[in-house]
């Protein structure tokens, strides 16, 4: 009997030292579920704010790709036997299909006025067997669905949107294209003729923030800013910074933020058309980055050094980089963190393990999740 007790004190001793060893925060944590978390794994810098989550549910089956400006409906993929784009009313909490395809759909947003989406299908040449991807517009009702780009353009995945509804994307031949759902379009033109990844629009400045492929070596990128001009078709762009991997766009305040890779970990950085050189606000092992739609926080993902590098924890912090807050444990997340315009809400994807997985949804790998949080 005393030796029992012996040995369950001990037990009891040792679980003590690991639970105070790590924070007694990191022992018990569910499986790619949400779980606030406030011990930071890069820094260990005290934030003087708290954040806690108000509520999180599971929103829907799929990949989220966005959200409309008026934040009551998602667009996201599912992949069965055919390749879905559903639509997802955040107040009802109803899903609906929008486009059942055999291609494949790459990524899709809404359109400045939510009066359609843009999407990138893929394409594969049934003679050539040549992969490629085109755009397509369909209206929000469904009556009206549009190719975008031309038959001989092969378009790239990643691509934004302009104020005035149109899509910008990048094709084969390097050239930057504006286009609208009635079929109106202007080509660029991009000096240098880089080989572009991916392309967004900054509308205050009437200008193309993109990434492209590093002419003097294939296996970094770049970020690049190009003003258009009212006489010219021609882009010459400027160099903001090396090897970035990520960036994101505020029309609010004007500004970027993106990833800058040094070495073995990243940087956050921002950047605004005015600067003649980009601010570092933080350093870690990011993966994404993007700013709340007001312009006043960033939210990003970020692996905990030495761990698997699937599972991203996502985080906040204010504009210029201070009081990081963690707001969820790892998880493997494989979608944007899509932010609501408005409300302290934010909708990500995380994908299922295998074990969590019926027969009955065996072709539905991601689940979305909605999560409110409050910062103090």
């Amino acid at each position: 009997m005393k030796k029992t007790q012996n040995k369950l004190c001990f037990f009891c001793f040792i679980l003590l030292i690991l639970i105070t060893s790590s924070g007694c925060q990191n022992l018990f944590i569910p499986t790619n579920v949400p779980v606030v978390l406030r011990n930071d794994p890069v820094s260990n810098k005290p934030s003087p704010q708290q954040i806690s989550i108000q509520s999180y549910t599971m929103a829907s089956p799929g990949v989220v790709q966005d959200i409309t400006n008026s934040g009551n409906n998602l667009v996201l993929f599912t992949f069965g036997t055919t390749y879905n784009i559903n639509t997802y009313n955040t107040e009802t909490m109803q899903l609906s299909a929008f486009v059942n395809s055999d291609k494949k759909a790459l990524s899709a947003l809404y359109d400045t006025f939510d009066t359609g989406i843009y999407y990138a299908e893929k394409l594969i040449d049934p003679i050539t067997g040549n992969v490629g991807s085109q755009i397509i517009w369909s209206d929000i009702n469904q009556n009206t669905t549009r190719v975008i780009s031309l038959p001989e353009e092969n378009v790239i995945q990643h691509f934004g949107i302009g104020d005035s509804g149109q899509v910008v994307y990048a094709n084969n031949n390097n050239q930057i294209v504006l286009a609208d759902s009635e079929g109106n379009r202007k080509v660029y033109s991009v000096l240098n003729n880089y080989n572009i990844l991916a392309v967004d629009f900054i509308n205050q400045e009437k200008g193309f923030i993109f990434i492209a492929t590093d002419p003097q070596n294939e296996e970094r990128t770049n970020l690049y800013y190009a003003k258009m001009k009212d006489d010219s078709s021609e882009l010459a762009s400027t160099m903001i910074a090396e090897n970035v991997s990520s960036f994101d766009i505020n029309d609010l305040t004007n500004e970027v933020v993106f990833i800058k890779n040094s070495g073995d970990a990243q940087t956050i950085r921002t950047w605004n058309t005015s600067a003649s050189t980009t601010n570092s606000i933080a350093t870690g092992n990011y993966k994404s980055v993007r700013f709340t739609p007001n312009g006043e926080r960033i939210v990003f993902t970020q692996t905990t050094p030495n761990s698997d590098s699937l599972l991203k924890s996502i985080w906040i912090m204010d504009a210029n980089g201070k009081n990081p807050l963690q707001l969820t444990a790892p998880l493997n997340i494989n979608s944007e963190i899509i932010c609501h315009p408005y409300k302290s809400v934010l909708f990500f994807s995380v994908e299922k393990s295998s074990d969590s997985i019926s027969s009955a949804d065996e072709h539905t790998l991601s689940q979305t999740y909605q999560l409110t949080y409050k910062i103090d």
